[in-house]
C-alpha cells in the first residue's frame, strides 16, 4: 500500500514539473513577419529579448510581432524557439534588429561684428531676470552699464547683448 501511494505521489509531481517546462524546438539564423528592403541598413537594436504568445492561433507568429513591436524592429537574429510541453504557449528569445531611429543633430553657427560704444544700450542677465542698461564706461575687457535707478554694474563684453532700444 505504501509503495503503491509512493508511485502515484511521484507521478503526480512529475506530472505537474513536466507540464510546467519549456521544449526548445529550434534555432534559426533569422527570423520575420515582414519583408526586408534590401536597400536599408539595419543594426541591432535589443539583445537576448523574450516575448511569449498563447497557441490558440499563430502563436509564433504572434510572439514574433509582439518583439518586433515591443523594441520598434523588423526582425529578429539568433532566434531560440521554445514550446511548452502541454503545446499552448510559444516562446521566441533573441536579438531584435531594426532601423536606427535617427537622431538629427543641428548645428547652427552666426558670425556678426558688433561694436560697444558708450551709450549704447544693452541687456545682461542679474539674478535670473534680464535687465535693460546703458553703457556708460568701456575698458579694455570689462564695460560699465548703468541699469534701473542710477545703479551701475561692471560686465564683460559677453555677459552683455546689444540692443536697439
Amino acid at each position: 500500500m505504501k509503495n503503491t501511494n509512493l508511485f502515484f505521489a511521484v507521478l503526480a509531481f512529475s506530472t505537474l514539473i513536466s507540464c510546467g517546462s519549456w521544449v526548445r524546438i529550434g534555432d534559426l539564423t533569422s527570423i520575420s513577419n515582414r519583408n526586408l528592403d534590401d536597400s536599408k541598413k539595419y543594426v541591432l537594436l535589443n539583445r537576448e529579448v523574450e516575448g511569449i504568445a498563447d497557441a490558440d492561433s499563430d502563436a509564433l507568429e504572434n510572439a514574433i510581432d509582439d518583439l518586433t513591436k515591443k523594441y520598434e524592429g523588423e526582425f529578429i537574429r539568433n532566434a531560440k524557439i521554445y514550446v511548452k510541453d502541454n503545446g499552448k504557449k510559444v516562446k521566441v528569445i533573441g536579438d531584435v534588429w531594426g532601423i536606427q531611429n535617427a537622431m538629427v543633430a543641428v548645428n547652427t553657427s552666426a558670425n556678426a561684428e558688433i561694436k560697444l560704444e558708450v551709450g549704447d544700450s544693452v541687456v545682461f542677465k542679474r539674478k535670473g531676470e534680464i535687465v535693460d542698461g546703458k553703457i556708460i564706461g568701456i575698458n579694455s575687457n570689462v564695460l560699465i552699464v548703468e541699469y534701473g535707478k542710477g545703479k551701475k554694474i561692471e560686465l564683460k563684453f559677453d555677459e552683455v547683448t546689444k540692443t536697439n532700444k
